[in-house]
């Protein structure tokens, strides 16, 4: 079955439809949804009749454990996310801030946050004086996907995923580095991704199964800085500490390539995105002191 989006899209139906039908599909029961909602397991249940009867097909089957999805119901998890997704980006971008003629939704993994995504959202705001922005930060997948979708402008990512009409666009490389506390004990396996988990059981075979795991770098970060340890950490992260005797390089150790890439849509043709795009790339290339 193949679903019209214009047909079932925010024009005809009620956003708390698709929001009902989402709830429903994680939780597995009516009722829990109710109770999260707020509402009577009547409401529910003549929301998703509502839904079934526009789509023209069933999409859930209820039993004594609860509710599963039919097929129709799994084709239509995607359809009904990009409804939600694409309405909180409506109500975002059509009524304007006052003063504000222009708008961009941009995204970055948390732990792109600072400096980078910070100075470029600082540097939109003084270049751009008539620009509302709306950032968010979350996983490289949710990331990809909302550009995907239409719901972000543009996202900055460690892992890019490879999605039809993306543009995959690579900023800078970053150096992961081994460094350690004056204490150098014990070795902390920080967890950059597969490319490094790959790139890091070459050069050191089992080391991965490490006493301390972490899969936050400024959380592992901060273990080292106030407690002890050895670990891989990006250098322009590290490099303030090392220049104040708080950490310290270790010798010899292997240096690990981790690149940063902004991910857009290929078919976009706003010329706010492209500014905005432009503006990223300047800010990616300037000497920037990383924390």
């Amino acid at each position: 079955m193949h679903f019209n989006i214009k047909k079932i899209g925010i024009k005809s139906m009620d956003i708390e439809l698709a929001k009902t039908f989402l709830d429903i599909a994680r939780s597995g029961s009516f009722i829990a949804t109710a109770e999260r909602l707020h509402v009577t397991q009547t409401t529910v249940t003549a929301r998703i009749k509502n839904l079934e009867a526009q789509l023209g097909c069933q999409l859930f089957v209820r039993n004594r454990a609860g509710a599963s999805l039919t097929p129709e119901g799994e084709r239509f998890v995607s359809y009904a996310m990009q409804i939600v997704q694409l309405w909180g980006k409506a109500k975002f971008d059509v009524p304007l801030p006052e003063a504000k003629t222009e708008s961009i939704s941009v995204g970055g993994e948390l732990a792109l946050w600072n400096p980078l995504l910070l100075n470029w959202i600082s540097d939109l705001r003084s270049s751009y004086g008539a620009l509302a922005i709306q950032v968010e930060t979350g996983e490289a997948s949710s990331l990809i996907s909302r550009v995907s979708h239409g719901v972000l402008d543009v996202a900055l990512v460690y892992r890019p995923e490879y999605l039809p009409g993306l543009k995959i666009e690579l900023l800078l490389e970053e150096k992961l580095v081994m460094v350690s506390a004056a204490i150098p004990e014990p070795y902390i396996y920080v967890d950059w991704g597969p490319v490094y988990e790959q790139q890091h059981d070459s050069a050191f075979p089992g080391k991965r199964r490490a006493e301390v795991s972490i899969d936050f770098g400024l959380l592992a970060l901060e273990y080292l800085l106030q407690r002890s340890g050895t670990g891989y950490f990006r250098a322009r992260v590290v490099q303030r500490y090392i220049e104040e005797k708080k950490l310290f390089p270790v010798p010899n150790a292997p240096e690990f390539t981790y690149p940063i890439y902004a991910i857009y849509r290929d078919s976009d043709t706003s010329a706010t995105v492209h500014k905005a795009i432009e503006n990223l790339r300047a800010i990616s290339q300037q000497k920037i002191v990383w924390r």
